[in-house]
């Protein structure tokens, strides 16, 4: 049995500048995050937005950790804070920063995960410029080594991306240098190097983790340390197609994460809606709680003069925001109510076609694309309504800015958010999914409306918004963290599981399977789990546990929807903070009957899979 090393009294005090306020529970905070582009959207801004208010409700410092090459010539930290976008507490670290200024004392304090191999000096390249990253590529313009330097000039660090055959990507070995190029420390992911940086950059005291993007969740979920409270924020839907049921192919941005979310300490969800979705999909054994995005008290004035037929969108201007579909409302509700305008913040790929689509409709002098705009909540102050036209959402955070403004939102009815916050009718209102007729409609109906009713409902829209004011989701927040625990982690180093039988009848996949290596301790919950090789489906089942051998029943339906193809079954373990899985070691002989939609098999190393039979 070996426990994650570092495990600190969670009641161990220590000195800090700032005297806390007892909002959160004490510790040390960190905001983590792939990187901070000059046109981030709503997951940034809320990262941004919550650190902030970490800072201000408890008076504490906050540092935002970011991985990204692009911070690394940037001062984001003062351009943000220069736009109000940070707290004063709050501070910017990036890796590449750190390691460039660090000094070799400081550098020494990453430890790597591979054995050191000193052939690495002999594969550094040729410093051919100023330029802090030398690059070696292939004929088709494929990375196959990446050097960087010091600021002065010094190698820094080689990686090298073709281990396993010069000249053809695959395998890795990233090294770290000391100024005298001497080898510090190796590694053969990515992951790993950042993992070790984390150490280094948190240290042994008491802290919170939060991740804030998928792929910054996909680098991190095995990040476990007894000192570290672990929390994911499930920012948006992790299906790839909403709309088809719980048990779909996973978005590929969120399986890494997904498919490992026992690993943390806390999952976070915007919406209830969500968190049961997930739960019905035994994603979590109860770690999942709501804690919805926070929006700024924008003190809207229910009263103010507004011209009514004055609208805004904040949304970037990609597929999944369905510009489009605001374009084509405004379009239909001017034909009966001409003067309408709607003015759209936001900047993306699809800015062609949308000007292309405004100039085929003949709405030019109605409908506006201003970009990114620093700042442009505040147009919700002056327009009269907003529109939300997505084809999902986590928690729109433009809708509790609109709303937060006093300005009415029209928004589509979608996973998640806009139902758990729009009351029809009474704080603004809801249209079917992708009903632009609807849409349309739903704005005739608020031109149309006495002005008495409207500052109602403007009221009642600034009333439902300061339910998610900073001060009672920062409480939340608290709440939620308290609940966790910094008791030591596991992880079980002989753990086997060995199948015993399993058999296929038409409406399950029967699977006995012995467990050993538990080494004295008893699992909290045990699943029976499934991963495909190819796309992006993941599941898994609760089974039962008599201390022995593992039971459980995998409805067909949960199978038969994943493409023909394979998929390789493990069990996993759940007991308190500790997640351990192990892939299943099977023999033919243990598999007793297949069916027409799928053939159980062991593969070439003795493992547990099964096949998706294609039916004609």
């Amino acid at each position: 049995m070996k426990s994650i090393p570092n495990s600190p009294s969670r009641h161990q005090p220590y000195s800090h500048r700032f005297p806390h306020k007892g909002v959160l529970p004490e510790g040390c905070y960190y905001t983590l995050t792939w990187g901070i582009s000059y046109d981030f959207g709503g997951m940034t801004t809320v990262a941004l937005e919550r650190s902030s208010a970490f800072a201000r409700q408890d008076n504490r410092r906050i540092d935002i950790l970011t991985l990204s090459t692009e911070l690394k010539h940037q001062d984001r930290e003062r351009e943000l804070r220069d736009e109000g976008r940070i707290d004063r507490r709050v501070r910017l670290h990036n890796i590449w920063k750190d390691l460039t200024s660090w000094p070799d004392r400081k550098l020494r304090r990453m430890v790597g995960t591979s054995a050191l191999d000193h052939t690495a000096v002999g594969d550094v390249l040729d410093r051919t410029g100023s330029e802090w990253t030398e690059f070696r590529r292939d004929s088709g313009e494929t990375d196959l080594q990446v050097d960087r330097y010091h600021d002065r000039g010094t190698l820094l660090l080689s990686d090298r991306l073709d281990m396993n055959k010069r000249g053809q990507r695959g395998g890795r070995r990233i090294s770290l240098f000391d100024r005298n190029r001497n080898i510090i420390a190796q590694w053969s992911t990515a992951r790993a190097l950042y993992q070790s940086w984390l150490d280094v950059v948190i240290g042994s005291k008491p802290s919170y983790l939060i991740s804030d993007s998928p792929f910054a969740g996909g680098l991190v979920f095995d990040y476990r340390r007894d000192s570290v409270i672990l929390c994911q924020v499930v920012h948006t839907h992790i299906l790839s197609k909403p709309g088809g049921g719980n048990f779909g192919e996973l978005d590929p941005g969120q399986i890494r994460y997904v498919s490992n979310l026992d690993s943390f300490d806390l999952v976070t969800t915007l919406t209830d809606q969500q968190r049961d979705d997930m739960g019905e999909a035994e994603l979590s054994s109860g770690k999942i709680r709501t804690v919805p995005n926070l929006t700024e008290d924008l003190d809207g004035d229910p009263t103010a003069p507004r011209v009514r037929e004055h609208g805004a969108m904040i949304a970037r201007l990609v597929s999944e925001k369905r510009v489009e579909h605001a374009i084509r409302a405004i379009a239909k509700a001017s034909a009966h109510a001409p003067g309408i305008t709607l003015g759209v913040y936001g900047e993306g790929d699809e800015r062609t076609e949308l000007t292309d689509l405004i100039e085929c409709l003949g709405v030019a002098d109605s409908v506006r694309l201003h970009g990114h705009t620093p700042g442009a909540k505040e147009n919700f102050h002056t327009s009269a309504f907003s529109l939300l036209t997505s084809r999902y959402e986590g928690q729109p955070l433009a809708i509790l800015e609109s709303m937060s403004a006093g300005c009415i939102p029209i928004g589509y009815a979608v996973d998640y958010g806009p139902a758990d916050i729009i009351d029809d009718g009474i704080n603004g209102f809801l249209v079917p999914v992708g009903d632009v007729d609807a849409l349309s409609e739903a704005i005739l109906r608020f031109l149309a409306m006495p002005e008495d009713s409207v500052r109602e409902m403007r009221r009642a829209a600034v009333a439902r918004a300061s339910d998610y004011f900073e001060a009672p989701i920062v409480q939340r927040w608290g709440k939620v963290l308290a609940e966790r625990s910094f008791e030591p982690i596991v992880h079980l180093e002989h753990l086997r599981a060995v199948l015993s039988e399993a058999t296929v009848d038409g409406q399950h996949v029967e699977i006995a399977v012995g467990v050993k290596g538990l080494e004295g301790r008893a699992p909290d919950d045990i699943y029976i789990s499934w991963k495909s090789r190819t796309g992006n489906f993941y599941g898994r089942v609760a089974a039962e546990f008599d201390g022995n051998v593992v039971r459980a029943a995998i409805p067909i339906s949960r199978l038969s929807s994943i493409p023909a193809g394979y998929i390789d079954f493990s069990v996993d373990l759940v007991s308190g903070r500790s997640f351990n899985r192990a892939r299943i070691m099977s023999k033919n002989s243990s598999i007793s009957a297949t069916s027409e939609v799928l053939k159980l098999y062991t593969t070439k190393h003795g493992n547990f899979s099964g096949q998706i039979l294609l039916i004609q």
